[in-house]
């Protein structure tokens, strides 16, 4: 029983070609051909098709007796349309998903802004006991917060404070963060600190009722 390399061979030498001409004809490398004519590999369906067409021989032929790369040929076309089925699956519930989770962005940017880039609010009430004492200003979410991911952290006093603040940043140890400044109202400043890193700041306030957002 001949093999499809062996078949191939035969009529490829009926037709005076080298491997590499036979290549050139079909604009693949020599050693497909090579790779086909000792068994290693087979060609897919359509490349039988063109060799068909070159060497002038029906495909029946070319196969003739070569129930191992028949059986080849035929495991990989239904693998192929395994795999044409299992995209067609896959693709549209990709799409879907996609346009499921930018519905629940569009829906809730609220949500996302808070967790990218959070932002912080406090509001003081200074006595005159407690009045230019630094003091740790507690946030909706306790007294430590972190810098934010995409934009650089930021501290405002509030238009509506009664006057300017001085603060200064400390990490989570009470280590100070760069040197102290002071805010008036309506004042924003970039902070010094990196992308989630946690801190507390601290103020020195004057008797009066203060406005602070970190974000």
């Amino acid at each position: 029983m001949t093999t499809f390399g062996e078949n191939l061979k035969q009529v490829r030498h009926l037709h005076h070609l080298t491997q590499a001409e036979l290549a050139d004809q079909l604009n693949i490398s020599r050693s497909a051909i090579s790779s086909w004519e000792v068994g290693r590999s087979y060609p897919d369906l359509d490349m039988l098709v063109s060799l068909s067409r070159v060497l002038q021989i029906s495909v029946d032929q070319l196969i003739k007796e070569a129930p191992v790369m028949v059986a080849t040929i035929s495991r990989e076309q239904h693998n192929n349309r395994k795999r044409k089925l299992a995209l067609r699956i896959i693709v549209p519930v990709f799409f879907a998903l996609s346009v499921f989770t930018a519905y629940l962005v569009y829906q809730d940017v609220d949500a996302v802004n808070r967790f990218f880039s959070p932002n912080w609010s406090a509001g003081l009430t200074i006595k005159k006991r407690q009045a230019n004492v630094w003091t740790t200003v507690v946030w909706d979410q306790g007294s430590l917060v972190e810098g934010s991911i995409f934009r650089k952290s930021a501290l405002t006093n509030h238009v509506a404070s009664t006057s300017q603040v001085r603060v200064r940043l400390v990490d989570r140890n009470g280590q100070a963060l760069g040197k102290s400044f002071s805010l008036k109202p309506g004042q924003q400043r970039k902070l010094n600190v990196k992308s989630r890193q946690a801190f507390r700041v601290k103020v020195k306030l004057p008797q009066g009722r203060y406005i602070l957002n970190c974000h």
